[in-house]
């Protein structure tokens, strides 16, 4: 059998094994490079996920360096930042390890980062590797928790790292849906059959003199919403660089207007601005997107 057609014969193979095994609670399934995920009835829902990952955007697994790898629970980056499997999303590392969303500058070596929307703690791991000392902040308390797990994974990463259970906008406390999922897409402004808990609200005033921080390089936000209350604050003014993943509209209401925002930030000083989309969802600029803005 020449090499072609046993690729063609081993590939048509793992699409029926891979068919099948997607409905079972446990089993196996079998990348292109016949890398094999193993799964059972615990963690079958996010190696389903992290199989879909490698099939659509190309991702290789092994255990040779400079790959992504998987094991005991764990996802492996290339550059070998470890994340617990637990609500493992593929769109937000694709953005994140793929795409590289959050890419600022080549050197970002003891230049400090506030990031907010923290998730599982995959932004600030990514700025951590890239030399930054990050501030990070997240809402929902599960998500919260489990960026928690994954410092601890990582520990030269997570000394740089601080990170804490609030949300980002004005100071006091607001109602956060709990988001038993793993999603990382809850927001303030979608509470409607929600359970819902009572979390700190910080400004980025209160940030900046609560952490003492006198110059701050890079603010980070992707806070579903809240980006149109945090505008308003002048500790913005203070950054040299502003990235802002921005909702006009949630769930069915408009909460704000992009060019708001980048007028905001043009009398910061922000003289240099772009507007792009951070992955390939279907959705139009004008209502969501990333806004990044240089002095």
């Amino acid at each position: 059998m020449n090499k072609d057609l046993w690729l063609n014969t081993l590939s048509r193979r793992n699409r029926i094994y891979n068919s099948i095994n997607l409905v079972k609670k446990s089993g196996h399934l079998v990348l292109p490079n016949n890398f094999k995920l193993s799964f059972n009835k615990e963690n079958a829902k996010d190696i389903k996920k992290l199989f879909a990952f490698g099939l659509i955007y190309g991702v290789e697994f092994s255990d040779k360096k400079g790959y992504w790898n998987y094991k005991d629970n764990e996802v492996i980056t290339p550059n070998n930042i470890r994340f617990n499997i637990k609500n493992f999303n593929p769109l937000i590392f694709s953005e994140t390890f793929l795409n590289e969303i959050h890419f600022s500058n080549f050197d970002l070596n003891n230049k400090i980062v506030i990031q907010a929307g923290g998730f599982i703690g995959d932004t600030a791991l990514y700025y951590a590797s890239r030399g930054a000392i990050i501030y990070s902040f997240e809402p929902d308390f599960n998500s919260y928790n489990l960026a928690l797990e994954n410092l601890k994974l990582n520990p030269e990463l997570s000394e740089k790292i601080i990170m804490k259970n609030y949300a980002i906008g004005n100071d006091g406390e607001i109602d956060y849906p709990l988001d038993p999922n793993g999603s990382g897409h809850s927001s303030a402004y979608d509470l409607e059959n929600k359970k819902t808990v009572r979390v700190k609200s910080v400004s980025l005033s209160s940030i900046l003199k609560e952490f003492s921080i006198e110059a701050p390089f890079l603010l980070d936000l992707d806070i579903k919403g809240k980006e149109f209350e945090i505008i308003n604050d002048e500790g913005i003014s203070k950054f040299e660089m502003v990235r802002i993943e921005y909702t006009t509209c949630i769930g069915n209401k408009v909460i704000g207007n992009r060019d708001d925002i980048i007028k905001r930030l043009r009398d910061y000083g922000f003289n240099k601005i772009r507007i792009f989309k951070h992955n390939e969802l279907v959705y139009d600029l004008n209502v969501h997107g990333t806004i990044e803005a240089v002095k």
